[in-house]
């Protein structure tokens, strides 16, 4: 028997297994959404569909927009909000209704103004998210 034999396409085939094996109760990998403001947005927007079952690509932008506008400040008027997302308030009179129906975002009047913000909730999920 000698005492280095050449690996065979038997060796390949088992190291191969072996790190399947080893590896299979791994999550997969997080795909790379880019680097910045818009891939922290375009991995929320990839996450809410579990959410929304039926969200429109559009609509899931703004949500992520509004998402992360609320991470940056934590709470924000409309015409803040507005002016962060880089949305017209009208798109947000649309979407915040549906945001607050998950309990992701919550509003309060303070002071003559609507304020908006992430919940606890909103929160948990946002960095449960891009982590």
């Amino acid at each position: 028997m000698p005492e280095n034999p050449t690996p065979g396409p038997e060796d390949a085939v088992v190291a191969r297994f072996a790190h399947r094996v080893a590896t299979r109760d791994q999550p997969p990998p997080r795909p790379d959404y880019g680097p910045g403001q818009a891939g922290i947005e375009a991995c929320l927007a990839a996450n809410l569909p579990a959410l929304f079952p039926y969200l429109d690509p559009r609509r899931a932008r703004t949500f992520a927009q509004v998402c992360y506008a609320l991470m940056a400040a934590p709470r924000l008027n409309l015409q803040a909000l507005a002016d962060a997302t880089g949305t017209a308030r009208l798109t947000l009179y649309k979407a915040l209704p549906q945001l607050e129906a998950t309990q992701l975002v919550a509003g309060e009047r303070s002071g003559g103004r609507h304020y908006y913000f992430l919940t606890r909730t909103g929160e948990d999920w946002v960095l449960a998210t891009l982590r």
